[in-house]
């Protein structure tokens, strides 16, 4: 993603877009069948053949090796083993927009699965993926323009993050980065600067110059940016920024500030009586399933109640693990509670995807929806994962669910 040149900067440095199931339930096979003769990477490498090759969504594109090792030796990393079996999922090329806008990627025509990616946990907690903490800056980087002299700005400073304790807000100038002029003739420059460790930025606010020094660090998100209502004419409009879908609960079963946050906002929405909502997710790459489902039953009304919000399409293996009994996969039906909203306006860019595109598309069926953004679409991720741990070095992310809506 940091490869577009003018246009947003990803500083959070979050992996990939995301879509996590968050439970230690989910089902998984057996142990794979590996040598003990094997070394600690060779058994790595083999692992990431069998449990991809068990959950991925396009599975039965991925040929049968006995033994594995035909496979997996002939790759001197996971990455790059990994990016094999991806690249032996079927080809995308016939992408359909439903309205007006760009094709994001109508250029692409890659394989189906450009999600999948492997997690390094050798040296943190089984719990190391927890979608709430992120490493970094927490700051996001925007151009105003698309020429070489388009000075930059700040799109968005992360909830918690070094950045926003630092007091830099959205709409803050970016004169210079680590002394490199922010300018987009120097993007690479400062992608550069960007992958270091400490930033000196000397910013702009209202006209008047100031300087923030921020140091590389690991924080927990706070990801509701902001929240308004609004009377435009006879409407009462929310308006809801969320820049992730992070966990409701922490550890110890406490709810999270973000949950707290959202239910106040949506308390004040109800007693407010608004009709329509601005949902913002501009920033937002995704995140936890059930906090995407929280979100959209906040704001269904009438024709949703006690309807289908979306149901899972999984491979063959994980059906066999539904029919023995397992729930994980069951159809989501939105609850009873219901709102007034008609209208759904959803603010989105090119990295608006995952459990962001599941609230959108989950609410297409039962209010009025429209997408409002420079493509007039989203990234297009309609699949979904959870962490298969392998031996306590790597966590492998399968796409290993696709989410469908009531409308198919």
């Amino acid at each position: 993603m940091l490869n577009k040149y003018f246009t947003l900067l990803f500083l959070v440095l979050i992996g990939l877009s995301s879509c996590k199931k968050d439970t230690d339930k989910i089902p998984s096979p057996e142990k794979p069948p590996v040598s003990n003769n094997r070394t600690t990477d060779e058994k790595v490498r083999d692992s990431i053949y069998f449990y991809y090759k068990y959950l991925s969504y396009w599975e039965s594109s991925i040929p049968v090796y006995n033994p594995i090792s035909d496979i997996s030796d002939k790759y001197s990393s996971g990455e790059s083993l990994l990016n094999h079996l991806m690249g032996l999922t079927p080809v995308k090329n016939d992408y359909v927009f439903h309205g007006p806008g760009q094709n994001i990627v109508e250029n692409y025509t890659g394989p189906l699965d450009r999600f999948s990616w492997i997690e390094d946990i050798s040296s943190t907690s089984s719990r190391s993926a927890r979608a709430d903490t992120y490493d970094g800056f927490g700051l996001f980087v925007v151009f105003e323009g698309g020429d070489a002299n388009s000075a930059a700005y700040v799109g968005l400073s992360e909830g918690n993050s070094p950045a926003d304790k630092a007091g830099i807000k959205r709409g803050d100038k970016i004169i210079k980065i680590n002394g490199v002029e922010a300018l987009g003739k120097n993007f690479r420059l400062i992608e550069a600067e960007l992958n270091k460790t400490q930033l000196v930025l000397d910013l702009e606010r209202a006209g008047v110059p100031f300087t923030k020094t921020l140091t590389y660090g690991s924080y927990d998100i706070f990801p509701v940016v902001k929240d308004s209502v609004y009377t435009v004419n006879a409407d009462k409009v929310g308006y809801f920024a969320l820049s992730s879908f992070e966990e409701m609960t922490n550890d110890a079963g406490q709810y999270t500030a973000m949950y707290n946050a959202m239910n106040a906002a949506f308390n004040k929405f109800n007693q407010q009586a608004i009709n329509k909502i601005i949902i913002d997710l501009r920033y937002n790459t995704g995140g936890y399933v059930s906090t995407a489902i929280y979100l959209a039953n906040k704001i269904v009304n009438s024709n949703g109640a006690g309807k289908l919000m979306f149901s899972y399409d999984i491979n063959k293996n994980l059906k066999e693990e539904k029919a023995k009994g397992s729930r994980e996969f069951d159809d989501v039906m939105f609850n009873n509670s219901a709102t007034n909203i008609t209208d759904v306006y959803f603010l989105v860019s090119d990295y608006t995807a995952s459990a962001s595109e599941i609230v959108i598309s989950a609410l297409k069926p039962y209010a009025n929806v429209r997408l409002i953004g420079e493509h007039g679409s989203t990234y297009g991720k309609p699949v979904g994962f959870f962490r298969q741990d392998i031996l306590n070095k790597a966590g492998l992310w399968a796409a290993s669910f696709k989410i469908v809506n009531s409308a198919g």
